[in-house]
This record gives structure tokens, C-alpha cells and sequence, in this order.
């Protein structure tokens, strides 16, 4: 095996070892749902909290040049473009967000997405498609912080990662992940709005 297939096989190991780490979090719950909705499980656990805390928004939004919106959003919004990355409840009730770019702890040149929800004490689901992703990867977004409404961080992922679950997974580029906490499922919305449970 010369170099250039160790470091492909090294590659794939890494993205199937994210994939299936994301992966190993799906409960058996079928559900259905309409196609912008991301209900999670009725009566979920109230989300678990990192410790970690975000900073006040302020007035600068931006960094390295990507623009982020000001005020209260149902649908992210970078360098002027809406991308199908959302917010939603456990019930499938959307939740507002305000959005900031910031120094990401990946690099020198990466940026990390920073969304402040307007809700506190309950889950929360991250639902984005595929054009969103190669959005955010042509912007050199690399992280996804979701905080409540009390600034404190409540899910943290590479943008990286989530990407690779969509490829392990084959979703279609409309086709919707959803993910939320650690104890959460890891669900897909279709194109016409049926929710199927991601498995291994």
C-alpha cells in the first residue's frame, strides 16, 4: 500500500468513525413530518448543557468578510444568502435564532457559526440540507454553536462532521439531517417531508 492509499484509508476510517459516532445516538422512533419540521421525540429530555457559554451578539456580526443577519431569524442567513439550516423544538415547532461569525478553534482562516436561540430549558434540533453545508464549506464555516436563550452552549459540531454523516448516510441533497443532544435521535427528513430514524 504506497502513501497515497494509506492516507485515503486513514481519511475514510476517520469520516466512518465520525459518521458512526453521530450514528450510535439513533433511538428505534419512527416519526412523520411535515417537510420543514423537525419533531423530536415527545416529552424529550431537556437538553444538555456544555458548560460553555457564547458572548453577546453586538452590533458586529461579521468576520473575514461573511456577513451574518441581524435580528430575530427562522433561517440562517450568511453573506446575504438564506441557507435551509433551522432551528426547530422537540414538537416540530420552529424556533427563532439570532446569528453571529466568529474565529473558529479549527484554524487560522476558519469561522465558526454562532446561533443564540430564544428559547431556554428545552431540546433543540439543528435541521440543514446539503446546499447548505457546501454553503458554509465555501465560506469556510467549520463550526455550528447552537446556545439557548441564555447564552449557554447546548450543541457543538464540525461542519465537517455533520458532512460526513450525510455521506455515510447517501442522503440526497434535499433530503434534511436532524440532529440535537447526545441522547437524542439522529433523524431525516425527505423531500416530501417523511421523517425516517438514521441507523447504522
Amino acid at each position: 500500500m504506497n502513501a497515497c492509499q494509506r492516507m485515503n484509508a486513514f481519511k475514510k476510517t476517520k469520516q466512518l468513525i465520525a459518521a458512526m459516532i453521530l450514528l450510535a445516538m439513533a433511538l428505534c422512533l419512527p416519526l412523520c413530518a411535515a417537510a420543514d419540521t423537525a419533531p423530536l421525540v415527545p416529552g424529550a429530555q431537556e437538553q444538555q448543557h456544555t458548560g460553555e457559554h457564547i458572548g453577546p451578539f453586538g452590533h458586529n456580526r461579521s468576520y473575514l468578510g461573511v456577513t451574518a443577519s441581524k435580528g430575530w431569524k427562522y433561517q440562517a442567513r450568511l453573506g446575504g444568502v438564506n441557507l435551509n439550516l433551522r432551528l426547530f423544538s422537540a414538537v416540530g415547532e420552529r424556533v427563532t435564532f439570532q446569528e453571529k461569525v466568529s474565529p473558529a478553534d479549527t484554524g487560522k482562516w476558519d469561522i465558526r457559526l454562532n446561533l443564540a436561540a430564544s428559547v431556554s430549558g428545552e431540546p433543540l434540533v439543528l435541521q440543514l440540507d446539503q446546499t447548505a453545508i457546501d454553503i458554509l464549506n465555501r465560506l469556510n464555516v467549520t463550526e455550528i454553536v447552537v446556545a439557548d436563550n441564555d447564552s449557554r452552549v447546548v450543541m457543538h459540531y464540525l461542519v465537517s462532521d455533520l458532512n460526513d454523516v450525510r455521506a455515510a448516510l447517501g442522503l440526497g441533497e434535499l433530503e434534511q439531517l436532524c440532529v440535537s443532544g447526545e441522547n437524542d435521535p439522529v433523524t431525516i427528513v425527505s423531500e416530501d417531508g417523511v421523517r425516517r430514524q438514521a441507523t447504522p
